[in-house]
């Protein structure tokens, strides 16, 4: 689809010259947060004023010394992607995408399943882990209609990844994520226009693990949650399959002319259930709800541009384990009753403005945020709790210079993370076992404060009179984690 897109692209004939407005649009900060004001299906058509086809290669490298254990210390990237945003006739708006990963995640320990934020806590474990590989392909894309006083809009998406590691532990995941959008918006009057979205979402994953050495193999077992097992499941099983699906409801309030009020409310339900090799029950089920809703203002006329937003999140994700009957051998494993054991809940309150000036010698903008973050995990029988509140706040600058022919941008960042209240208890863990180190190194990383900088260049120049060539390169640190980030990314526009 997407191929597609950038082939009318090409045919339909780009601007004559380096796309200069296309440019202003694509570094400033203010669209960037804009652009999640039209994200609905039927809203695309006031997403951009500037329509474009794009093919980008990018390399980025991160490693931290704090980290979530399940997620490993670091990655490697390398992706190319692809992506088009297209008007070919006044009523028919098209955008397209599509990507490929090649992934090496470092020191990976305590999981051998992909998608951990999807599927947590009910991952395969073991305590040597190690580096993995893995490969994501995806490609989405939608189209919108124009039909009166009404825009339909229909969007798509799919996502398959595998990872593995060639050395013991051997994991082999592989996993397939389907996306579907139906919207519809409608003017309301002049300046305003109200979307509905409604959206599903199939995901499916095999997660197997396996070892050429047999004889020192280490304990595989099926975590529930703040290190607590089943240890009735532990030792043999070491192929799982998951099976979740979601849906949700958005409604989005949005100016037609970025002048205006703007407002969003919405849920999503997600669910995920975990089956094992010889047993016909899932043995493990997710239930996660999130409510968000945000609330703003978009000015963006002439030489002055301003958007500020104020959003909250509620997360509530329930996990429930199977209880089994095992004592008649010739019945098998039964199924006694799914018993609600973990919980994690967190909540988010944060703002974010961004102020700039533009069609002077220099174009710029600066940009204040701060977010409240609070987390409460919790495992009953045995009883263990980690939970911890942070804020998080800064300020961020952006420069833009045209010198001849090239344009220049330039962004910098500083932000502070304080923690504010933490606590973790899991009394019952022995010490001299190795799940009460991870629950220790998780709990330093999710609870650590620091400061955190980070910085970026885009170069913009032309070719032909038809095609223009972007290089962009950012890099960031975090010293409450130790966290050390680079990208760099090359892209040509049409």
């Amino acid at each position: 689809m997407t191929f597609l897109y950038l082939v009318a692209g090409i045919a339909a004939g780009a601007q004559d010259s380096i796309p200069v407005r296309l440019i202003w649009e694509q570094t400033s900060p203010v669209v960037q947060l804009r652009d999640e004001l039209y994200a609905s299906p039927s809203m695309r058509v006031y997403q951009r004023e500037n329509t474009y086809s794009a093919l980008s290669a990018a390399f980025r490298k991160y490693n931290q010394d704090l980290y979530l254990q399940q997620e490993g210390s670091g990655r490697q990237t390398f992706t190319v992607h692809s992506e088009t945003y297209l008007k070919p006739k006044e009523e028919l708006t098209l955008w397209g995408k599509a990507y490929y990963n090649n992934e090496r995640l470092y020191k990976v320990r305590f999981n051998e399943t992909a998608d951990y934020h999807l599927v947590y806590p009910y991952v395969m474990a073991d305590s040597v882990g190690g580096d993995l590989q893995a490969e994501t392909y995806a490609f989405s894309g939608g189209i919108a209609k124009a039909a009166g006083e009404y825009q339909l809009g229909l969007g798509a998406g799919f996502k398959g990844r595998q990872s593995y590691r060639d050395r013991d532990p051997r994991a082999q995941n592989v996993t397939s994520e389907i996306d579907l959008t139906l919207s519809a918006s409608r003017k309301l009057g002049s300046r305003y226009a109200l979307a509905l979205d409604l959206d599903g979402t199939k995901y499916g994953q095999r997660n197997s693990l396996s070892f050429v050495n047999e004889i020192s193999t280490p304990l595989v077992y099926h975590a529930a949650g703040l290190g607590a097992y089943n240890e009735f499941l532990a030792g043999t099983r070491t192929s799982a399959n998951f099976n979740g699906w979601g849906y949700g409801a958005h409604l989005q309030l949005s100016p037609v002319q970025y002048k205006g009020w703007f407002a969003h409310a919405g849920f999503r339900q997600w669910n995920v259930g975990k089956l094992l090799e010889n047993i016909t029950f899932d043995v493990g089920k997710v239930r996660e709800l999130t409510l968000n809703g945000s609330i703003g203002y978009l000015y963006q006329q002439n030489r002055q541009h301003f958007i500020a937003e104020l959003k909250a999140t509620r997360v509530k994700r329930k996990g429930f384990e199977a209880k089994f009957n095992n004592r008649d051998a010739q019945a098998g494993i039964q199924l006694i009753s799914e018993d609600l054991r973990y919980q994690h809940d967190y909540n988010a309150l944060g703002v974010r403005s961004v102020y700039g000036r533009t069609g002077r010698a220099i174009d710029w903008f600066v940009g204040i945020e701060g977010t409240v973050h609070d987390h409460v995990e919790q495992y009953v029988q045995p009883d263990r709790e980690l939970s911890y509140n942070n804020v998080v706040a800064g300020l961020d600058f952006t420069a833009r210079k045209q010198v001849r022919s090239t344009f220049i941008s330039l962004n910098l960042l500083a932000q502070r993370q304080e923690n504010l209240q933490s606590r973790g208890s899991w009394p019952d863990v022995d010490p001299r076992k190795g799940i009460y180190p991870m629950l220790n190194s998780n709990f330093a990383y999710l609870t650590a404060s620091g400061m955190n900088y980070g910085g970026g260049v885009r170069v913009d120049f032309p070719l032909t009179a038809r095609l223009s060539c972007y290089i962009s390169a950012d890099a960031g640190y975090q010293s409450g984690t130790g966290k050390r980030d680079f990208r760099i990314l090359t892209a040509f526009q049409f």
